[in-house]
């Protein structure tokens, strides 16, 4: 990856990183405004971050079975995690389940797991994108795969709800975080510890994803808004307040924030693999079937808007030859040369089309016959005046010429026209030009009738 492309892609992540922080400050003068318990926005704050934790659980074993990519498993522990520790909270957090919820054994309880919440997630999440020594990166066999998921997404199970039960048991021992509403000394005595060891995980992930343009670039962005939230619910000094609404919804942005990622990386892959299965991954022209496609499309609209349509198809001389004498690395730059040279001699309306080996087709829109011709006799003189380093001849090519027909019931007999007028060429001397139904004369000669 060059220069150019880190900084490309690295740009939409500076952008919400740059974003979080302005609204973080903007927020804090007005943190500690008390506002009213909202009954519905915990129960719906918990569904909304748990079926995003779920589906980035879902997406990223799906991307470690696929790759064998040990970060993406350890990522996916990583929000399985999250969704155990705030399961634990949930149950802890009057209304947000239950208003007598069965783990609230101290007013406490519930504050202690969100602090757990909120400084495990982004440490296990920087070591999952921490830089690693080489050995080991190495991928896991396929065969292994399913195993080693089923095992860490156990662990992760089991060690989740053990620390859940084992904060719920010593809630009681533990300094008292929050009274009534008040969570000042939660501000006082946990936020010197909080902060730092999730500004410290926020560095090691930079460090480790730094470059990288995987779901793992905007891991460092679901850290610093972890980082944010904290900030924003330590100075809010009371829950319902400002501050401590607006962390709790950045808690929400922090487990959607890798789903939409992913799901924008799965939309610009089906993009890109729609676009090659429609190119020739040689010379960036269309290939046969869409092409196809595109000529259906064309023919119907020029029967109803009565504009002409004609077709070129094109044929490179000796190209066997050149394949035998030059190898087949030397046919390739030929066969880009001349795509360019297509390309470049064509209306940006026009089709340019890779149809074969060494066959190309040229669909030209609102163009007649005669106007095909002279398109035709422009490219025949273009390729054989184009210089190619790796020939030591020049250059030529046999085009065929047709344009859509009363009688034509499909684009099968323009096709067969055009193609048999372009190896009447073939046949009969090569580096011409004909019409279908007329008689090519020698090479930088007038057209004539092939009968």
């Amino acid at each position: 990856m060059t220069t150019s492309q880190a900084g490309r892609f690295d740009r939409p992540v500076l952008l919400a990183a740059v974003s979080l922080i302005l609204m973080t400050l903007v927020l804090l003068p007005f943190g500690h405004i008390q506002e009213r318990s909202t009954v519905s926005f915990m129960p719906a704050l918990i569904s909304l971050v748990a079926g995003f934790d779920l589906l980035s659980v879902y997406l990223l074993v799906g991307g470690y079975r696929d790759r064998g990519d040990k970060r993406l498993l350890l990522m996916a522990a990583t929000y399985a995690w999250s969704l155990l520790i705030m399961g634990g909270y949930a149950l802890a957090f009057p209304g947000a389940l239950s208003q007598s919820p069965p783990l609230a054994t101290t007013e406490s309880t519930a504050p202690y797991l969100y602090l757990l919440w909120h400084t495990t997630f982004p440490v296990l999440l920087a070591l999952a994108c921490a830089p690693w020594p080489r050995r080991f990166t190495r991928l896991t066999p396929p065969a292994d795969r399913v195993r080693v998921v089923g095992i860490v997404l156990a662990v992760v199970l089991i060690a989740a709800v053990a620390l859940d039960a084992l904060v719920v048991m010593s809630s009681g021992r533990l300094p008292t975080l929050i009274v009534g509403v008040d969570t000042s000394r939660m501000t006082t005595l946990t936020a010197p510890v909080a902060l730092p060891i999730v500004l410290a995980a926020l560095v090691l992930c930079y460090r480790g994803t730094r470059g990288r343009l995987g779901p793992e670039r905007w891991a460092p962005i679901v850290i610093l808004t972890c980082l944010c939230d904290l900030v924003l619910t330590y100075s809010a000094s009371h829950r319902y307040s400002v501050g401590w609404y607006a962390g709790r919804t950045l808690t929400l942005v922090a487990s959607g924030l890798l789903v939409v990622s992913m799901l924008a990386i799965f939309r610009r892959l089906s993009a890109l693999a729609e676009r090659d299965a429609a190119h020739d991954p040689l010379t960036n022209l269309l290939n046969r079937r869409s092409a196809s496609l595109a000529l259906d499309q064309l023919i119907g609209r020029a029967r109803l808007s009565g504009e002409p349509l004609s077709l070129v198809s094109l044929d490179l001389d000796h190209f066997k030859r050149i394949n035998d004498t030059h190898g087949h690395e030397a046919g390739d730059t030929v066969l880009a040369v001349v795509a360019a040279v297509l390309t470049a001699n064509c209306r940006a309306t026009d089709l340019v089309a890779r149809v074969g080996g060494e066959e190309f087709l040229l669909v030209l829109h609102d163009t007649d016959e005669a106007g095909a011709l002279r398109v035709a006799e422009k490219v025949r003189q273009a390729i054989s005046d184009t210089l190619i380093p790796v020939l030591d001849e020049p250059l030529t090519a046999s085009l065929g010429v047709t344009a859509l027909r009363a009688g034509d019931h499909d684009q099968s007999e323009m096709l067969r026209r055009a193609d048999r007028a372009m190896y009447h060429v073939k046949e009969t001397g090569r580096d011409r030009v004909a019409v279908a139904h007329t008689r090519p004369l020698p090479v930088g000669g007038q057209v004539g009738v092939t009968g």
